[in-house]
């Protein structure tokens, strides 16, 4: 079947999945795209699909759908998170999965309390003041950088610079899919935001090879398998890892807090039952997801997914937040539900690219919703919460006041 057959015979849509107007409620567009089928042809120049099970079935054919296109062109195609090779991606992952694993992010815990500690005194010093607060630029957006700049050694003075760097990156998609790479103002921001931290990056590794310490840029370059690596390949790694370990950590915890800013009656119960903060955190996340969208694209010799042909070069979009209200996957999916049945998502990813720093985010976000439910008793949201950037949506900020009725 050639690539026209193919197309033709699959259900068909026209959808700009970047549309300003459609990212504040996703939710009903994603839906028909769901019905629609497994998987679609949107005429906007690429496939996608917003069933969990097929999602679940692209992430395990790494083999034939790969990260070439938008993935590597992003993160660098020497960046683990691209590496669809098990062998050589585990390797530099494994650098450092056991900073990343439970006893690891144990030991992290009493610093994450420390910067949510000093972070929460003038948010309610404004607070009692009567006046509203914006949580997402006082604690949700800065808290997971700086923990992460703690994490690779950076020094706190450097950490609002590393926030504007992250930001412009993440803005890369939001003039729309596919990307003009040679002309799309988004795109070309990223690029220049990208370029600085490389540099600052290409600083701290040659610093930390006459200066070892007990952090993650030391690690890679005390690593064995830094002896294989160039300089290019070791800063694209840390690199990624720098902007996944925030970007996406300060999304969710803006949405926490929007969200029970609507549900103060389950806010209520989890101050009376803390049991269920973990399981409320976790719902959170599956009903408003953070990255929406993970990209694959087809090998050389096409790939088949869910029965439908694809040729070498198509792209599919991975409608991940859309996955996570699949009714096949969740019982009443659009409906939030702090004592849900768990049951596993797609917002860490799947298989072989599940997110490294999934245990640190839940850690962070429990903390965060912790010291939230100790020193609020009640709020209430002071503005209307708008959204930003479909790829990895999240609120522009979130005003919030104490409730005293």
């Amino acid at each position: 079947m050639n690539p026209g057959e193919a197309r033709a015979s699959a259900p068909r849509a026209d959808i700009n999945l970047y549309d300003p107007a459609l990212v504040d409620d996703p939710w009903p567009v994603l839906a028909a795209i769901r019905e629609m089928g497994d998987i679609v042809w949107n005429e906007q120049g690429y496939w996608m699909s917003a069933r969990d099970r097929v999602c679940r079935q692209a992430f395990s054919q790494y083999d034939s759908l790969g990260h070439e296109g938008l993935v590597a062109s992003f993160f660098g195609s020497d960046a683990f998170i691209t590496i669809n090779d098990r062998a050589r991606h585990n390797v530099l992952r494994d650098v450092w999965v056991s900073a990343f694993g439970h006893n690891g992010v144990e030991r992290l815990v009493p610093v994450v309390r420390r910067i949510i500690s000093e972070m929460m005194v003038p948010v309610m010093q404004q607070l009692n003041s009567g006046s509203p607060c914006n949580l997402f630029a006082e604690l949700c957006r800065p808290l997971p950088a700086h923990v992460i700049a703690h994490m690779m050694g950076v020094s706190g003075e450097m950490t609002s610079t590393v926030i504007g760097w992250a930001d412009a990156m993440a803005s890369a998609t939001v003039g729309g899919f596919p990307i003009d790479y040679e002309n799309d103002p988004y795109w070309l921001a990223s690029e220049n935001a990208k370029a600085e931290l490389a540099a600052f990056l290409f600083d701290q590794l040659a610093y930390r090879r006459g200066h070892p310490g007990d952090d993650l840029i030391s690690a890679m370059v005390g690593s064995e398998v830094a002896n294989d690596l160039s300089d290019e390949a070791m800063m694209v790694n840390v690199r990624q890892l720098l902007f996944a370990g925030n970007e996406t950590t300060s999304n969710w915890l803006g949405h926490i807090v929007a969200t029970f800013g609507s549900f103060q009656h389950d806010w209520q119960a989890m101050r009376e039952h803390r049991d269920l903060v973990p399981g409320a955190v976790e719902e959170v996340l599956r009903w408003q997801g953070v990255t929406q969208v993970m990209m694959r694209s087809a090998g050389d010799n096409g790939a088949t997914l869910a029965g439908q042909h694809m040729a070498p070069g198509n792209e599919i979009v991975l409608l991940l937040g859309a996955a996570g209200r699949d009714p096949e996957r969740h019982e009443r999916p659009d409906q939030f539900d702090i004592r849900r049945e768990a049951r596993s998502h797609l917002a860490f990813g799947y298989g072989l690219h599940t997110c490294l720093g999934a245990i640190l985010a839940r850690m962070e976000a429990l903390e965060v919703a912790t010291a939230l439910l100790d020193q609020i008793p009640a709020f209430r949201m002071a503005k209307p919460v708008t959204y930003h950037n479909f790829s990895l949506r999240g609120p522009v900020s979130v005003w919030i006041e104490l409730d005293r009725t």
